[in-house]
């Protein structure tokens, strides 16, 4: 068989090849119609020696469906996006696409405007939205084109909006790490603060409420230490240490960046960790610069891309919105000596 040469392979030179018509061609190539198995096996086959590739954009417009995700982040944030949040972003995106080529899915990371629209010219299946706030402009106008949306945090939509979301269970893994710390802080009861920045995501928030809960359950004062817009970590964390070991001998941190802010700050009181100050966090115990010396709450956000490109293909393939709690996992500190603790890391339970 002749190919076509210099020229792009079009429908007609698949249908002249094959000696049949450019309609039967076109059903082919876009499942549609009733061809027999026969005159479909000839007809890619033909189209496989030809190098025939069909518009993926011809297709969508015909179809309705690009079989393309978007991913957008909803923070931005000076002081802290170099250090956590864009690492974070590039390993959700990385698991998201792994996962979205199993299942014939392509991931398209997008920017968006003030007002939740999403800046891209191609044609969006279902958008992952990367830690939106309550009633976020993105979420929002996505379910109001018609868009299924999965979010990389916990969400509150209206009922039968197509939203599922992927998020930790906070609610067990904060008292399963303070009470881990609480069992090493064996010279003097705990005496734990909380880290976090000015942002009330769902994340945050259901933190702040989780920790909370554990100070007032075990008696302890509570230390909320947030970030001031546009102030930098690390002054924060020298703040929140300026107070002696007596008021507090603990700190966990909502992520990475503040998490070395605490560390540097430490440094530079003459404390050390965890001997003077436990500190704890979560994050990615296995990310490159993870410090052996702190406590994790492990979660590995390349795994969560993957889960929520899996809820959101699952919804678009006409399955109902189904939520998921993530797996937390408590490593300890690398000198972790906890006689109650189990040896290797170990899951925090999750519901669903």
């Amino acid at each position: 068989m002749n190919t076509v040469s210099n020229k792009q392979v079009g429908i007609q030179d698949v249908a002249k090849a094959a000696g049949i018509s450019t309609a039967t061609v076109s059903q082919v190539y876009n499942n549609k119609g009733e061809v027999a198995a026969a005159t479909r096996e000839r007809v890619l086959e033909v189209g496989s020696k030809l190098g025939y590739r069909p518009n993926a954009i011809g297709q969508a417009l015909r179809s309705g469906k690009s079989r393309v995700i978007g991913i957008v982040v909803s923070y931005r944030d000076s002081a802290v996006w170099e250090q956590t949040y864009m690492p974070y972003y590039r390993n959700i995106i990385a698991g998201a696409a792994i996962e979205a080529v199993e299942h014939g899915y392509s991931i398209s990371a997008a920017a968006s405007s003030a007002d939740g629209r999403i800046e891209t010219y191609l044609p969006l299946d279902g958008v992952i939205v990367v830690d939106p706030v309550p009633g976020d402009p993105i979420v929002e106008q996505s379910l109001k084109n018609g868009r299924a949306v999965v979010t990389d945090g916990g969400y509150q939509a209206k009922p039968g909006a197509q939203l599922a979301t992927v998020h930790a269970d906070m609610a067990q893994a904060i008292p399963d790490m303070l009470n881990h710390l609480a069992r090493r802080s064996r010279e003097a009861p705990l005496r734990p603060a909380l880290f976090v920045g000015p942002r009330l995501d769902d994340y945050t928030v259901s933190t702040i409420e989780s920790y909370r809960h554990w100070c007032t359950t075990h008696g302890v004062a509570s230390r909320v230490a947030s970030l001031a817009p546009g102030q930098a970590p690390t002054d924060a964390a020298r703040e929140l240490l300026a107070a002696s070991t007596d008021e507090v001998n603990a700190v966990h941190c909502l992520n990475e960046t503040y998490c070395n802010a605490i560390t540097t700050a430490a440094a530079e009181l003459g404390l050390s960790i965890p001997g003077d100050l436990q500190v704890s966090v979560t994050g990615n115990s296995k990310a490159i610069g993870a410090d052996p010396r702190v406590a994790y709450l492990n979660i590995d956000p390349v795994e969560t891309g993957a889960i929520c490109a899996r809820t959101l293909i699952a919804m678009l393939e006409g399955d109902p919105a189904q939520s998921v709690a993530q797996e937390v996992t408590l490593v300890p500190a690398a000198d972790a000596t906890d006689p109650a603790a189990p040896a290797a890391p170990t899951a925090a339970p999750a519901t669903g």
